[in-house]
C-alpha cells in the first residue's frame, strides 16, 4: 500500500505536469514570453520560457493528494508539525514563483530578487523566528521545532553540529543561507537544454530514498522530493535537446527552494544533498570567488559556468547534461550507501577535485584559444 501510494504521488506529479506543458508552451507564443537568443545563450532560436509553471502546479496537485490519502493507513498520519512545515513550504515557493515569474515577464533587479528569497527563506523557518523551543517527538526526544530549520547535522570527527544548542539564531543564519544557496544554484544550474531538471530529478530521487531509509521510515516527508522529481520528469521531455521549452526562473529558483527544504525536514540531509549536487554547488562556488577576484558581482551574467567551459571544448549539449547526470547519480548513490560520514566526506573531496581539475583544463583551453586568435 505505502509503495503504491509513493508511486501515485510520483505518477500525478509526473502526469500533470506533462499534459500543462503543452498549453504553456502555446500560451508563451502567443504572449510573446519566449526567451530570446544572444552571446551568452545557447539556444539557436526564441524559445518558450515560464515552463516551471507547469512543474510547480505539477507538484502542488501531488502533494494535495498525499493529503487525501492519509486515510489509506496510520503510516501516512501527518503531525501538527509537519502540516505546519507544509503550509510554511508552500507559502515560501509561492512567494518565489510569483516574483521569479515577474522577473521572467519584465527581469527585475537583482538585488531585489535577493531579498524575495531571503524573505521566503524567513517564511520557511517560520515561528521558530520567535518561538525558538525544541519540542518532544513521537519518541519522547526534543527534536521538534515549529518552522523549518537545520537544528543540527552530522559532521566528521564530531558526530553532530547542534547548531540549536550553540545559538537559535545561527541555525537561523545557517537555514537561510542554505535555501538561499539552494534556490540560485539551481538558477544558475539551468544553461542547457534538461540540466537543471535533470540533476533536480536525481537529487530529489536521492533524497527521497534517503529519507524512506532512515529508521523508522519517514513516508510522508519522502512525499515532497518524490512529488517534486515526478514534476521533473513529466518536464523533461519537452526540455531535453533541442528544447521546446524553458522553464525560466520560474521554475529553476521554485525547484531549489522546495530541494533545499525537502533536505531539512525530517532532519537535514546536507551530506546527501551535497554529494548528489556537488557538481553545481562548486560550479557556484568556483564561479562567486573569480568573479569576485575579477571585480565583478557574483550575480554577473556570463558564459564562465561549467557547463559552458565544457561546450567551449567541443562538447555537444547532450554529453555535458549526460556527464552532470552520471557524476550526481554516482555521487548520490554513495550518499545513500550505509557508511560513517567521513566516507562521504571524502567522497566530496575527491568529487571536488574532479570538478575543479575540469574547471582548470577548460579555462587554460579557453586562454589558449584566446592566445591562438
Amino acid at each position: 500500500m505505502l509503495a503504491l501510494v509513493l508511486a501515485t504521488t510520483f505518477v500525478v506529479a509526473c502526469a500533470a505536469t506533462a499534459l500543462l506543458v503543452p498549453p504553456l508552451i502555446r500560451l508563451s507564443r502567443h504572449e510573446g514570453w519566449l526567451a530570446a537568443t544572444g552571446p551568452r545563450h545557447v539556444h539557436r532560436a526564441p524559445t518558450p520560457t515560464v515552463g516551471g509553471l507547469a512543474m510547480i502546479a505539477g507538484f502542488t496537485a501531488a502533494l494535495l493528494l498525499s493529503l487525501a490519502l492519509e486515510h489509506l493507513t496510520p503510516l501516512l498520519d501527518r503531525s501538527p508539525f509537519e502540516y505546519l512545515r507544509l503550509g510554511l513550504l508552500l507559502t515560501g515557493a509561492s512567494l518565489v514563483a510569483i516574483v521569479s515569474l515577474i522577473d521572467d515577464l519584465y527581469d527585475l533587479p537583482a538585488t531585489g530578487r535577493l531579498a524575495v528569497h531571503v524573505l521566503a527563506a524567513l517564511i520557511a523557518v517560520g515561528p521558530y523566528l520567535w518561538d525558538r523551543t525544541l519540542y518532544p517527538d513521537a519518541l519522547g526526544n526534543p527534536t521538534e521545532a515549529r518552522g523549518i530549520i537545520i537544528t543540527a547535522f552530522n559532521f566528521p570527527f564530531v558526530d553532530q553540529v547542534h547548531l540549536h544548542n550553540l545559538s537559535p539564531w545561527l541555525a537561523i543564519g545557517a537555514t537561510v543561507f542554505w535555501i538561499v544557496g539552494m534556490q540560485n544554484m539551481v538558477n544558475w544550474a539551468d544553461g542547457l537544454d534538461g540540466l537543471a531538471a535533470g540533476v533536480t530529478l536525481i537529487a530529489a530521487l536521492v533524497l527521497g530514498l534517503h529519507t524512506l531509509s532512515l529508521e523508522p521510515p519517514q513516508y510522508t516527508v519522502a512525499m515532497l522530493p518524490i512529488a517534486l522529481a515526478g514534476a521533473c520528469a513529466g518536464f523533461l521531455p519537452f526540455n531535453m535537446h533541442p528544447a521546446r521549452t524553458f522553464m525560466g526562473d520560474v521554475g529553476a529558483m521554485s525547484l531549489g527552494y522546495i530541494l533545499g527544504v525537502s533536505a531539512i525536514i525530517g532532519g537535514a540531509k546536507l551530506a546527501t544533498a551535497l554529494l548528489v549536487l556537488g557538481v553545481p554547488l562548486i560550479d557556484m562556488a568556483w564561479l562567486i570567488l573569480t568573479r569576485t577576484i575579477q571585480g565583478r558581482g557574483a550575480a554577473h551574467a556570463g558564459r564562465d559556468h561549467l557547463h559552458h567551459r565544457l561546450l567551449d571544448m567541443g562538447l555537444s549539449q547532450r554529453q555535458v547534461v549526460w556527464i552532470y547526470y552520471g557524476l550526481s547519480a554516482v555521487f548520490g548513490a554513495i550518499a545513500l550507501l550505509d557508511v560513517a560520514p567521513l566516507i562521504k566526506l571524502l567522497a566530496l573531496l575527491v568529487l571536488g577535485a574532479i570538478v575543479l581539475g575540469i574547471l582548470l583544463y577548460a579555462s587554460s583551453g579557453r586562454r589558449s584559444a584566446a592566445q591562438r586568435t
